[in-house]
């Protein structure tokens, strides 16, 4: 049986077409706003579960976000959408406290791919474009044919 490889781009279409989201997606509060070869941005909204003891939300919110739309912006190059293994690397630089039920946008962009790597950067930020945290990341591939 010759089953078609679906490309990353096309699964992330698809994912975003039907509306369903990963647990993690639900669990972060986050939805595909756009998807683009190369681009995925994200429409973000945390909620009061993403609070630290200091009553902004946990930087761990940011990076989380960040990781995502950078992994996902390699995984939308990819001619098999399973030929990523995962985050290597992610360098996170936090800018500016983020609060709850503030909209936000985390964007990745791929800057470079290889056959076993791709490099994204990214940021979030507000509807004012005024950024929150910016990023880098290195995603692991399994070389294509």
């Amino acid at each position: 049986m010759d089953l078609k490889v679906m490309s990353g781009l096309e699964f992330l279409t698809a994912m975003q077409k039907s509306g369903n989201r990963p647990p993690m997606a639900a669990t972060m509060n986050v939805e595909l706003d756009r998807i683009e070869d190369g681009l995925v941005r994200f429409k973000c909204k945390p909620t009061h579960d993403h609070m630290n003891p200091g009553g902004t939300v946990h930087g761990g919110y940011a990076a989380t976000a960040l990781d995502s739309v950078l992994s996902l912006a390699v995984q939308s190059k990819l001619k098999d959408a399973f030929n990523f293994r995962g985050t290597s690397e992610l360098n996170v630089k936090y800018i500016r406290p983020i609060t709850v039920g503030q909209v936000l946008y985390a964007e990745g962009r791929v800057i470079s791919m290889t056959r076993q790597t791709g490099i994204s950067s990214g940021e979030i930020v507000d509807e004012d474009g005024k950024i929150y945290a910016y990023a880098t990341a290195t995603v692991m591939l399994k070389p294509e044919p």
